[in-house]
């Protein structure tokens, strides 16, 4: 099996760092991220821009960098690093969840997997919640400390382990070019499972703050929580993971009257 691994988080992630010791023997693996981080950039391609490769060694595996999103990457990796197509898409670790339907628009790890799937391929998009202070360390400082790491690899491994063999093993899993949306949660609970999931109708309020002079910078204060107990943000919150699937063809083919 040929499977192509992306993110949103670039190159120095630790998380997907650990997601390839994961994916070792599953199959032939390319790896193309984002020369830069490309968080809240959905599904969005280059369309003026130059796009540069470079190869750079990730994990101690050959990879490439492109200078533009996620999707671009599935799509270089696609139709330009080889004859054949992959059998799969791997989208991910995300630091940072992307619960609801508002915010797997807006997260390019989904994108990345959205993009495969137009290209006819299934994708796995994979996002773990984060601490506000893990998550602001590594916005701010591009770290993590070591007790943040040792559990990161230790559950990153207990989940994984449980999707290569559950969802990883379906009959379906590489047969529609849908994406399987995985939540991970900020800790498992001591007796967690894989949970059927639903993308929560979770919305977002402003997402702009004006500074000091005058302009505009990124600030999320508010979002709406879907209150159903499957809705994706609930099975996290109760320290299971959740498993949901997306299916493009699916969207706008509701018949109206007119």
């Amino acid at each position: 099996m040929k499977i192509l691994v992306t993110n949103d988080d670039s190159q120095d992630s630790p998380l997907l760092e650990f997601l390839l010791d994961e994916l070792k023997g599953l199959g032939d693996l390319e790896i193309v991220v984002p020369e830069e981080e490309q968080s809240w950039t959905g599904k969005s391609i280059s369309r003026f821009e130059v796009l540069e490769k470079k190869e750079v060694e990730i994990a101690g595996n050959k990879s490439y960098t492109v200078s533009g999103r996620p999707a671009d990457c599935v799509n270089f990796g696609v139709y330009q690093l080889g004859d054949e197509k992959p059998d799969l898409v791997i989208s991910g670790i995300n630091i940072g969840y992307n619960c609801g339907v508002s915010y797997i628009l807006s997260s390019g790890t989904v994108g990345a997997c959205l993009e495969a799937n137009i290209a006819g391929i299934p994708a796995l998009s994979l996002s773990r919640r984060m601490a506000p202070e893990s998550y602001q360390r590594w916005s701010n400082e591009r770290s993590f400390t070591e007790k943040e790491m040792t559990q990161l690899r230790r559950e990153i491994k207990l989940v994984m382990t449980e999707l290569k063999n559950k969802l990883m093993t379906r009959e379906d899993f590489l047969s529609e070019p849908v994406t399987w949306q995985v939540e991970m949660p900020q800790d498992l609970a001591d007796n967690w499972n894989l949970e059927a999931g639903v993308l929560g109708h979770s919305f977002y309020g402003s997402l702009f703050e004006k500074n000091q002079q005058g302009n505009f910078g990124h600030n999320l204060k508010r979002h709406d929580l879907d209150e159903r107990a499957n809705a994706d943000v609930n099975i996290i919150g109760r320290g299971n993971v959740s498993v949901a699937k997306i299916d493009i063809r699916v969207i706008g083919q509701e018949k109206i009257n007119l």
